[in-house]
This record gives C-alpha cells, sequence and structure tokens, in this order.
C-alpha cells in the first residue's frame, strides 16, 4: 500500500511537472490533456486515475507553488538577522530577500504562474480555489513583513495586504519585462525599483519594540 501510494505521488508530481512546462508554453486552455501527459511520459489513463479534470490538476499546481514558496519564505526568515537596525537600507534589503523566496523563479514557473491567473480571470469555476491560494500566500508573506519589519524597529504604513500587492505589481511588471527583452529594466532595475516602493511603505516604529 505504502509503495502504490509513493508511486502514485510520483506519478503525480511528474504530470504537475510537465503541467507547468505545457502551461507556460501554450496557457492553460491551450494545453492538451495528452500533451501534459506526453510530456511526463504517460498515457490519459494515468491523468484521469490521478486528476478529475484539468482544473484539478491546476489546482495541485497551485498547492505545490504556495507549498514550495512557503518553505522558501521560512527559510529565508530563518537566515535574517531581526535585530533592530537604523539603516533603511540594511532594513530594505533584507525585506526584499523574504519577499524575493516567496516569488517563482526560472522562465517556465513565471510563465505558468502567469497563465494561471489568466486562467481563473477566464473561468468562474476555477477563480475561487485561486483566490484561495493566493490569498493564503498573500496573507503569510504579509504578516511575515509586517513582523520582521517591527522587530528591525519600523512598521508599515499600509496594511500587510496592500504592501505585498504594491510589491507583487512591480515585481512581475519587472519579471515579465526582463523575458520580453526589454532594455529599460536592464542593470538590476526592478531590484532599484522595488527598493524605492519598499522605501515609502515603511517608517520607524512609533512604538518602542522590546
Amino acid at each position: 500500500m505504502t509503495e502504490l501510494t509513493a508511486r502514485r505521488a510520483a506519478t503525480r508530481e511528474r504530470l504537475v511537472d510537465a503541467a507547468v512546462v505545457v502551461f507556460a508554453e501554450k496557457g492553460v486552455l491551450g494545453a492538451a490533456v495528452e500533451e501534459i501527459c506526453e510530456a511526463a511520459g504517460f498515457t490519459r489513463g494515468a491523468f484521469y486515475s490521478n486528476f478529475t479534470s484539468k482544473d484539478d490538476l491546476c489546482v495541485e499546481l497551485l498547492q505545490r507553488n504556495y507549498e514550495l514558496q512557503m518553505a522558501a519564505l521560512d527559510q529565508a526568515i530563518a537566515g535574517i538577522d531581526a535585530a533592530p537596525t537604523s539603516n533603511l537600507d540594511d532594513l530594505i534589503a533584507r525585506t526584499l530577500d523574504m519577499f524575493f523566496a516567496a516569488q517563482p523563479e526560472g522562465r517556465h514557473w513565471v510563465l505558468a504562474s502567469q497563465e494561471l491567473r489568466l486562467h481563473a480571470a477566464r473561468s468562474p469555476e476555477f477563480a475561487p480555489a485561486y483566490r484561495r491560494f493566493t490569498d493564503q500566500g498573500t496573507l503569510r508573506v504579509a504578516e511575515t513583513i509586517r513582523s520582521v519589519v517591527q522587530a528591525l524597529g519600523y512598521e508599515l504604513t499600509t496594511s500587510g495586504p496592500a504592501a505585498i500587492g504594491l510589491l507583487h505589481a512591480v515585481h512581475e511588471y519587472g519579471t515579465l519585462g526582463s523575458l520580453i527583452g526589454s532594455g529599460t529594466l536592464e542593470g538590476g532595475y526592478k531590484e532599484r525599483l522595488l527598493a524605492e516602493v519598499l522605501r515609502t511603505l515603511v517608517r520607524p516604529s512609533s512604538t518602542t519594540v522590546r
């Protein structure tokens, strides 16, 4: 039973990995189940013995993405010196390290994430699952950043989710622009722009943190 469960988990993982690549290249709607199966090295039977539909696979992909990003965030937190600092540049660098840890990396993951978002915008059936995972991720990252910023002797000038929304918007603009090859984003422009945005979102704490 354990071997069968492990084998099934490995099959699901390969299908999800294949879906990331196919979704990145063709979008969710343009990706056929057969193409995902072929990329994973399985048949349609293997797909439908693990997932009820392509949307079911998308939910699994969201779950995987969420778990990977939160694990990376936890690892980033563990490596951050949370001692108070009066150096705003140091604060921004530490905070952006946490933010970057919770973002998808690599061309396929970035594009697949965008395609899932577009699919959620087009599909009322898929949208609730997409909102659930993105809301969970936003709240988790927002609370983590708020807590660390506070421990460092600062506070956010807006709500945590609003701050994360602004950082996400700039990050997506810069990341997609880099994939497109926009010349205006060369030389670490995205990182500098994120730092400037974050600079407007923090201020010295009005209370003494003990």
